[in-house]
C-alpha cells in the first residue's frame, strides 16, 4: 500500500507517503526513505548497476592522478589524452542513467533502468543535458558559496585554510535539491536554457516544498558521509546517493506543480 501510494502519479501522493501509516499495531515512519530504498534494492541487479555507474561517474576524477602514477605527464601524453577522452565520455552515461531514475520517480515507473546498448545514446544525450543544468544550478552556486566562505572566514576572520571544507556541506545541502528542481522542469518540457538560467522559477518551485526537499538532501549528505568514510566506496556512495535521492525528489517535485505533463519516452521504452 505504501509503495503504491509513493509511485502513484497523483501530485498529492507525496503527502500520503509522508504521513506515518498503520500496519497492525506498528506505525511506520520515514516512508519516503523506505520507498526509495525499496525501489533501488528491489532490482535484483542493483549492485552491478550502481557499481558500474559509480565507476563511470568518477573515472574522469581518478584519471587526474594518472600522470603522477604513470611516471610523469610528458612520458605518456598521447595515451593520457586518449584515456581522458574515453573517460570523460563515460561520465555522460552515468549522469544520463540518473536522469532516467529521476524520470521514473517523477512519472511513476519504479524499477531501475538498464545498461543496455540501446539506451546508451539517450544516456549520452541526457547526461549532457543534466551536466549543463548542473553547471549553473549546482556547481556555480556551490563555487560562489565556497568563495564567499573563504573571503569571510579565512581571509577576514583568519581561520585556517584547511577548515574551508567544513563549509561545503551546507552549500551542497541547499543546491542539490535546487538542481533537482531544474532537472524535473526539463522532464516537464522546459528548455535546457530555461532550466539552467531561470533561477526565479526554479527557486519558486523549490520553495513550495523546501522542507521535503531539504530533508531528502540532509539524508543524502549523511549517507554519503558514512559511505565515503571508507574511501574506496566513494564512487558507490556518490552514485547510489544520487539514484536514491532522485526517487524522492521526483515525487516531491510532482507535488509542487499544478498539473502533470507528459515526459519524453523513457530510455528503455519501445518509443525511444
Amino acid at each position: 500500500m505504501c509503495k503504491l501510494a509513493f509511485w502513484k502519479g497523483d501530485a498529492g501522493m507525496h503527502h500520503v507517503v509522508y504521513q506515518p501509516q498503520e500496519r497492525g499495531e506498528r506505525r511506520l515512519y520515514f516512508l519516503d526513505i523506505r520507498a526509495g530504498f525499496f525501489t533501488l534494492l528491489a532490482d535484483r541487479f542493483w549492485f552491478p548497476k550502481i557499481f558500474l555507474g559509480g565507476l563511470l561517474l568518477i573515472n574522469p576524477i581518478l584519471l587526474a592522478l594518472a600522470p603522477k602514477l604513470s611516471g610523469g605527464f610528458e612520458d605518456h601524453k598521447s595515451l593520457l589524452f586518449a584515456l581522458l577522452a574515453i573517460n570523460v565520455g563515460s561520465f555522460w552515461f552515468a549522469l544520463g542513467f540518473t536522469y532516467e531514475v529521476l524520470r521514473r520517480a517523477r512519472f511513476g515507473k519504479p524499477q531501475l533502468p538498464e545498461w543496455s546498448p540501446a539506451m546508451l545514446g539517450q544516456y549520452l544525450r541526457e547526461g549532457a543535458v543534466k551536466f549543463t543544468i548542473a553547471l549553473t544550478t549546482l556547481l556555480l552556486p556551490l563555487i560562489l558559496w565556497v568563495a564567499l566562505s573563504y573571503s569571510v572566514f579565512i581571509r577576514l576572520l583568519g581561520l585556517p585554510p584547511n577548515l574551508l571544507s567544513l563549509f561545503v556541506p551546507l552549500g551542497s545541502w541547499l543546491v542539490v535539491p535546487f538542481c533537482a528542481v531544474a532537472c524535473c522542469r526539463w522532464l516537464d518540457g522546459a528548455s535546457v536554457l530555461s532550466c539552467a538560467l531561470d533561477y526565479r522559477e526554479n527557486f519558486r518551485l523549490f520553495w513550495k516544498r523546501r522542507g521535503d526537499f531539504l530533508i531528502a538532501s540532509t539524508f543524502l549528505a549523511g549517507l554519503n558521509a558514512i559511505l565515503m568514510s571508507l574511501f574506496y566506496t566513494i564512487p558507490f556512495a556518490l552514485f547510489f546517493g544520487l539514484c536514491l535521492v532522485d526517487t524522492w525528489f521526483g515525487p516531491i517535485y510532482a507535488s509542487t506543480v499544478d498539473r502533470e505533463v507528459g515526459s519524453i519516452a523513457s530510455a528503455d521504452s519501445p518509443n525511444s
